[in-house]
């Protein structure tokens, strides 16, 4: 029985236990969110060849796949269309509510709010154009999905800059560690299934990822001298397993922490300067620095509360 609520008080403190550190809300907001924009405003000129009626895909070869019951964005066009609203109109004033959600998140301006509508359009946009998105589109709607829940626009925000009240204490230690054990299982069976395989092994898949079409574009290295040091390419394929395998076990290890931090983020450096993926290498690189640079160094003692946790705490 001593053991049980042994093992109970440790999880219990591992979930709920409250934690001073508030930077990593801030940083997740801000950086997030401006990944976002910048992202949304470098796609504006092709708005409408992925988005609209002309788009290069019919909107009726991409709804196909996709339910009557969910929303798009080509919906959205057909129903204000039959109010008379035009559909560049329509367009004109997507684009000024993404770029403005936007700025109320980095801002701190409600930025729960204003994540769940941009969620919401972000979520119509995706579905009614699925044929253009990847894995990275899903990983924005994941982080305003994590803005949400995080009280984010408590601290370094323009809403506390205009109604300064003070706000009680939130516990919100439950949602961290669902973010952090969130992005551990995504790393761990993403090299899982590398390691399933042989590509990675012998870098059959680092050669093709390097020759892809959009790949290597901006700095344009000759990667052909690779084919007579195939040994790169198989350390390059076997560290990428092992650093994704161990990610669950050395980031959460505090005397490895930075370091597999250090590691994990050089590895998107690379995927987004040889690959070209900026996107998703800077939606990565933000999730890893939010959920492991902030946390408390090796060594150091956190002030455990005696307290209760109430069941409101979690959100």
């Amino acid at each position: 029985m001593k053991k049980l609520n042994l093992i109970y008080t440790k999880v219990e403190n591992f979930f709920f236990k409250e934690d001073n550190q508030t930077e990593f809300l801030s940083f997740f907001r801000i950086t997030i969110a401006a990944v976002i924009l910048l992202q949304f405003v470098a796609v504006l000129p092709d708005f409408g060849r992925l988005f609209s009626s002309s788009s290069i895909i019919p909107q009726d070869v991409m709804g196909v796949f996709t339910p009557e019951w969910m929303i798009t964005f080509s919906k959205i066009v057909s129903f204000l269309q039959s109010f008379g609203i035009e559909e560049n109109t329509t367009i004109v004033i997507t684009k000024i509510v993404f770029i403005t959600l936007g700025i109320f998140i980095i801002t701190g301006f409600y930025s729960r709010i204003a994540a769940i509508l941009l969620l919401i359009l972000q979520i119509a946009l995706l579905k009614g154009s699925s044929f253009f998105a990847y894995g990275a589109d899903f990983f924005t709607s994941m982080s305003l999905f994590y803005l949400i829940l995080f009280p984010a626009d408590q601290y370094f925000s323009l809403r506390n800059y205009i109604f300064s009240k003070k706000h009680g204490d939130i516990n919100f230690t439950p949602v961290k560690r669902l973010f952090q054990v969130h992005i551990s299982i995504a790393y761990f069976f993403s090299g899982l299934d590398k390691a399933l395989g042989f590509n990675w092994w012998n870098g059959e898949s680092i050669w093709k990822a390097i020759h892809l079409p959009y790949s290597n574009r901006d700095l344009n290295i000759d990667f052909s001298w690779l084919a007579e040091h195939s040994y790169i390419l198989n350390f390059i394929g076997w560290s990428t397993i092992i650093i994704e395998i161990g990610y669950p076990f050395f980031i959460w290890y505090k005397p490895t922490q930075k370091t597999w931090l250090f590691l994990t983020v050089s590895m998107h450096i690379g995927i987004a300067l040889i690959l070209n993926l900026y996107y998703f290498s800077a939606i990565m690189i933000v999730w890893n620095i939010t959920n492991f640079y902030f946390e408390h160094p090796a060594g150091k003692t956190v002030r455990i509360s005696n307290k209760k946790i109430p069941a409101h705490y979690i959100p």
